[in-house]
């Protein structure tokens, strides 16, 4: 189980889910007000329809058969089938068309008229439906009438057909028994009145069947018309469109767990591991730098007692704004007047100078460069913290530099020049260069973005706690970065200038004046310039440490 992953013995109350829940109830609740109103509003203007049915019960589920001899046999599943299929055909409908108050063509009557097997199979039901209850009775009525007509007349046709063959035969038969027999004979006499007699027996055994079969309706349940309409109904839409509303907002509520503020604090809390601080971020190069006072008191107190050193701030992943973050820290401490130092490695160096404001960046920082001092131009002052009392410099380290021997060497000097320095990497999991920082860190720090999907955030601090194994270190705090509001630029010549987020909580306000860089002149709080440090850098005397 990853370390973000809830543990078993938090509370119920913490569940991300039910968290997730809790947070966005009210939009649960528009969602299900404003969906149910919309399905009842929608079904007040849905056209009335009313449906009426009929139910046919067959006496026979067998055909007609005007010999007899198919009475026992057939299977009467398909029989109804047949009937069904009769009572859609085009001739019922359109004799169902003609009747009175059905007001439809035989087109019409398919889409509005529904048969179907009733559950006995010797019985099958019409459902019609109308834009009032006697046009919906009418149509069930007309559609029953019109297949009980046309079974009558099947089975009429049956019958006739059958006598005709009958009267066939029988003047055949006794054409034959008369044939050869002298005239007057009496045996032939009688065979013919026998055969004629079989004939007209068996005849009106035929009529007999017919009449008996008939439509073969034992009984029809009439259609009344109702008093209600089917359709629409407010109640029923409206309760169905709420609830549904419920469902979707709810699941998309879960969905997005681990994609709020809270949800990736809790996360973090979980692991173990201490929660520094929330920063906002606009990403515009055109908005000052927030401050993240409550980070960098919370890395005084874990780096008490420690050796002094860099503070390496790595992401979790890519995009997670690392350099947005150092500055935020170098904007808090240079608040207080104390000197601070952001480095990236090389290669990873755009983010940084891009929310600095600086247009290019400064050579890169090699060892031999620091052997002594610092040439000009090594490290830039951050114009996006000129206005600050402090001294706010940027750097790039060489590559040559990060994979070398020297590299703690040179950033150890350097945390002697400054009372911060900061290290602004990419993701440690993932970049070479900052897993090259990590050694020579005194603090390491990681990055998370508010917006991370917990799934996805918990992969990657598996990764990362896979590289921090590898190194023998542990990680010594996180910072949550979310987006900020985006204020205006500070106009030119203005008084104050205020972050682009807002200070933190107990952050004092901007000062009055903006101080612009002067890279070539130190800046003391008293006319007395003070001494420099040996292999300090040119230009930027360190200051002295202030107490928080």
């Amino acid at each position: 189980m990853s370390e973000l992953e809830p543990r078993a013995d938090e509370p119920a109350g913490r569940s991300v889910v039910f968290s997730a829940l809790r947070r966005s109830w009210k939009w649960i609740v528009i969602a299900v007000v404003v969906v149910g109103v919309a399905a009842w509003e929608l079904s007040l203007l849905t056209p009335k329809s009313y449906e009426a049915q009929s139910t046919v019960v067959l006496q026979s589920t067998q055909p007609f058969s005007a010999l007899g001899d198919q009475q026992n046999g057939g299977d009467p599943e398909r029989f109804l089938a047949n009937q069904v299929a009769v009572a859609t055909s085009t001739a019922v409908m359109s004799e169902a068309a003609k009747a009175q108050g059905v007001s439809a063509t035989a087109a019409e009557l398919f889409d509005d008229v529904k048969v179907a097997p009733a559950t006995a199979s010797d019985a099958f039901t019409v459902t019609a439906t109308g834009t009032t209850g006697d046009q919906a009775a009418a149509r069930a009525n007309a559609v029953v009438s019109a297949y009980r007509a046309a079974i009558k007349a099947q089975v009429t046709t049956q019958a006739t057909s059958a006598v005709e063959n009958n009267t066939k035969a029988t003047q055949a038969a006794a054409e034959a028994a008369a044939a050869g027999a002298p005239a007057g004979d009496a045996n032939a006499a009688t065979a013919v009145r026998q055969v004629n007699s079989t004939g007209a027996q068996q005849a009106g055994l035929i009529q007999s069947r017919a009449a008996a079969y008939g439509d073969n309706v034992a009984s029809v349940d009439a259609a009344v018309a109702p008093t209600s309409p089917t359709e629409p109904k407010p109640a029923r839409n409206g309760f169905i469109g709420a609830v549904l509303a419920a469902l979707v907002a709810s699941a998309v509520a879960i969905w997005r767990r681990g994609r709020s503020r809270e949800d990736v604090e809790g996360l973090v809390r979980g692991s173990g591991v201490p929660l520094l601080g929330v920063v906002p971020v606009t990403g515009r190069r055109d908005q000052p730098v927030a401050e993240a006072l409550a980070p960098l008191v919370s890395l005084k107190y874990l780096s008490a007692g420690r050796p002094k050193g860099p503070v390496l701030v790595t992401g979790l992943q890519t995009g997670d704004a690392t350099a947005e973050v150092s500055l935020a820290l170098a904007a808090a401490a240079a608040r207080d007047g104390r000197s601070v130092l952001v480095l990236a490695p090389a290669d990873d160096e755009a983010g940084l100078v891009h929310a600095s404001g600086l247009p290019v960046a400064p050579a890169p920082l090699t060892a031999r460069a620091t052997g002594s001092s610092l040439p000009p131009g090594a490290l830039a002052p951050v114009p996006a913290l000129s206005h600050l009392p402090g001294r706010a410099s940027l750097g790039v380290l060489d590559a040559g530099l990060l994979h070398g021997d020297s590299l703690g060497e040179v950033l150890d000097g350097l945390s002697a020049q400054h009372d911060l320095v900061v290290v602004a990497a990419g993701p440690l999991a993932r970049s070479p260069r900052a897993f090259a920082v990590l050694g020579a860190a005194a603090t390491s720090v990681a990055v998370v973005r508010s917006d991370r999907p917990a799934a996805q955030l918990s992969a990657s601090w598996d990764e990362l706690q896979d590289r921090l194994s590898v190194a023998g270190r542990s990680l010594d705090g996180v910072v949550v970065t979310q987006k900020g509001r985006r204020s205006r630029a500070p106009r030119s010549g203005a008084g104050a200038s205020t972050p682009a987020a807002g200070p933190a909580v107990g952050e004092g306000p901007a000062p009055a004046a903006l101080r612009p860089a002067a890279p070539s002149a130190p800046r003391t709080s008293s006319s007395t310039p003070p001494p420099q440090k040996a292999g300090g850098s040119a230009g930027l005397a360190p200051a002295e440490p202030s107490k928080s």
